[in-house]
């Protein structure tokens, strides 16, 4: 069954490779629209680090966890450095994330995996800094680059279906955002044996669904049943594909709308005022390098402006779409899309009406799909948890054989101490095609708990099979060869993980405790 499973998933990768044409293929038609659209940030979306070598070198230090990385050039590489108390490790950068505008992040390849490096560059700055999320834990160089993001930022990225961070090769089909992620795949097109989605010619809805597709964040995103984040195509309404999930705001607390684009201009009086034909494409042009957002905005205030206003030749969007700090990310500026009066506007009243979960985006909403929201959301959110189990007994029903219900099932009774059943359910869910590295850890410890340490081990060392970054997998089989006083095992266990991971000071330790003396 899995087998077949796998076998499905690469045809259908194949034949979804085969619909696409790239866009050096429609620049030969479409010249001039090109050239422009290489100069803009989407277009610059990733490149080849080499690209940014005048960037380096630097030093930044991270005090709190005694860190020091640095940024060196070698051999026409940048390679990033990260050194500690007893260990030091570097890594060639492969891309470059980021139109330069914020500035850049960057991958590291190690072996068929893409991970994030720990240090960005800035360009308001003009300096290197800690990556987003890395001020408050030391990842290292193992952090995984996950399709939903990577889907965003790239032009066909070539993820491995199941795998966390694993990448065929080469890893991208095109690097940078390309023609047809907004105009969908362009082959048939091009050979003239059948049209391509324009945007402009969309309904508003629609058209707006393809900026949707990486403008709209919410709290989380959960691709529909047999959907991935890659199944998007132009045309289709998005919640064919993905649903968009927001929990509700709360009054006085401090939100952020990183990644919240079509909400904020959702709630614009301009928006609200269009009756539903405002959209982005009034304002943006995607293939321009930059606009004249004024120019926009006059056409429809045309009205003369009151005597204390600035001059008709100011610029708009710097009063009514001011940039603000991005709280998650530092040295770094986001355009705030609600169009308000004034920098302190409120929210509109409309921006409080809902208080569950809302499904931003529309469309069907399977049990599995409502399911698997409030299971990604209820550890920031506790309340949600009785509404998880609720709608994981009703999955159950509905998607008996599913892998992810039955890997929540087991899950959820492994929270419950049903250690026996949570073995059952795992066992079912690997059988069904699970391959996260979750579902082997959660066995595993299932099955020790049961004391079937043997069981443990094998489960364990399947999951680093599969998943052989996955550093929980990794600590859980050196602790069960511990438990089973099989210690040389122990100690080749942990010494694979210091290798992969050698930023953990607590296992290096106990790995020099546990070494013989040289």
């Amino acid at each position: 069954m899995v087998e077949r499973a796998i076998a499905l998933l690469a045809a259908a990768a194949l034949a979804q490779a085969q619909e696409y044409a790239g866009s050096k293929v429609c620049s030969g038609c479409h010249p001039a629209i090109y050239r422009h659209w290489v100069k803009t940030p989407m277009g610059r979306a990733i490149t080849p680090a080499a690209e940014h070598v005048g960037l380096g070198p630097a030093q930044v230090q991270m005090e709190s966890l005694k860190r020091q990385f640095t940024v060196t050039v070698e051999e026409g590489r940048l390679v990033q450095t990260e050194s500690g108390d007893g260990f030091r490790t570097s890594h060639p950068l492969a891309y470059a994330i980021g139109s330069g505008i914020n500035g850049f992040s960057f991958l590291v390849a190690r072996g068929d995996h893409l991970f994030q490096a720990p240090l960005s560059y800035y360009s308001r700055a003009r300096s290197w800094g800690l990556s987003p999320g890395y001020e408050f834990a030391d990842y290292g160089f193992d952090r995984p680059i996950a399709t939903g993001c990577i889907a965003c930022h790239s032009g066909r990225p070539r993820p491995v279906a199941g795998r966390n961070g694993q990448f065929s090769e080469p890893p991208f089909e095109e690097l940078s955002i390309g023609c047809e992620n907004c105009h969908g795949p362009g082959r048939a097109h091009a050979a003239r044996k059948g049209p391509i989605v324009n945007p402009a010619k969309l309904t508003r809805a629609l058209a707006d669904d393809v900026c949707m597709n990486c403008h709209q964040g919410g709290d989380t995103r959960i691709p529909l049943p047999g959907k991935t984040e890659l199944d998007f195509r132009p045309g289709r309404p998005l919640g064919e594909t993905m649903a968009i999930f927001k929990m509700p705001r709360v009054r006085g607390a401090a939100g952020s709308d990183l990644l919240e684009h079509h909400e904020s201009m959702r709630l614009s009086a301009c928006f609200r005022s269009s009756k539903g034909k405002m959209g982005c494409g009034t304002c943006h042009n995607p293939h321009a390098e930059s606009a004249d957002y004024r120019a926009k905005c006059v056409s429809c205030h045309a009205k003369p402006f009151a005597a204390d206003h600035p001059d008709r030749q100011s610029d708009c969007v710097s009063c009514h779409m001011p940039k603000r700090e991005v709280g998650v990310i530092a040295h770094s500026a986001l355009t705030n899309h609600r169009i308000v009066r004034t920098a302190s506007q409120p929210l509109p009243e409309a921006a409080f009406a809902e208080t569950d979960l809302v499904h931003f985006n529309g469309g069907p909403l399977p049990v599995i799909t409502r399911m698997r929201a409030y299971g990604q959301l209820m550890e920031q959110q506790p309340a949600y948890r009785e509404r998880f189990e609720a709608l994981l007994a009703e999955s159950a029903r509905a998607y008996p054989m599913d892998p992810l219900v039955l890997a929540a099932l087991g899950r959820s009774a492994l929270r419950a101490q049903k250690n026996e059943a949570a073995v059952a359910y795992l066992n079912k869910a690997l059988a069904a095609g699970s391959e996260a590295a979750s579902t082997f850890e959660d066995l595993g410890e299932a099955q020790s708990r049961l004391g079937d340490l043997e069981a443990a081990v094998a489960t364990l060392r399947r999951g680093l099979e599969l998943a052989p970054f996955a550093p929980a997998l990794r600590k859980s089989l050196a602790l069960r060869y511990i438990k089973l006083q099989r210690y040389a095992e122990a100690r080749r266990a942990l010494a694979e993980y210091v290798e992969l991971f050698p930023q953990d000071d607590f296992i290096r330790g106990l790995l020099n405790k546990v070494s013989p003396p040289r």
